[in-house]
């Protein structure tokens, strides 16, 4: 079928717009997703067998979150970029101020495939560690918190990330040697 325009979702300048393939070559740098899956998963919940003979508790969570990018192949404006999630549920602090009981541990890495288009130097990095987690985040915060609800607790939902500020501090720590 030559000559058939197809339709594609892109993010350009930080906004999602429909673009028909083939635009003009000054156009705005362009951020097109492809695939996103899971690339891996792990998690651990600790004294299951109580876990499903008492009524669901609400864990109180900790969350790290981290955003790397890789380049597919050398000199291929294609690129991988994971989210990674670990989370931590605890049961409620003793009242003789031991530490909490652990209930779980997660480790979620949801990833998706990027084409950048028309990017500059400037707008590079943000586009692959801002805007690509920005498309990736819904999915991976879903599959958290099915996770959870599917191991036998209330769901783990939270809210969204400003991945613009994760980038800015992460930019602003030296880099260690």
């Amino acid at each position: 079928m030559a000559g058939q325009n197809t339709m594609e979702t892109v993010t350009s300048a930080g906004n999602a717009t429909d673009s028909v393939a083939g635009s003009q070559a000054s156009a705005p740098p362009t951020l097109l997703m492809g695939a996103q899956y899971i690339r891996s998963v792990s998690f651990k919940a600790l004294d299951s067998a109580l876990l499903h003979t008492r009524p669901p508790v609400r864990p109180n969570t900790t969350m790290t979150l981290d955003v790397m990018a890789r380049q597919i192949a050398e000199n291929q404006p294609e690129f991988e970029v994971d989210v990674v999630m670990n989370c931590v549920g605890r049961a409620d602090a003793p009242v003789d101020g031991s530490e909490a009981a652990l209930l779980f541990e997660t480790q979620i890495t949801y990833s998706g495939l990027f084409t950048l288009r028309n990017v500059t130097a400037e707008s590079f990095e943000p586009m692959l560690l801002v805007e690509a987690p920005k498309m990736l985040f819904p999915a991976a915060r879903n599959y958290l918190a099915d996770l959870t609800r599917e191991a036998g607790f209330i769901p783990v939902i939270i809210q969204q990330i400003d991945f613009f500020a994760l980038w800015q501090s992460r930019r602003s720590q030296p880099v260690a040697e």
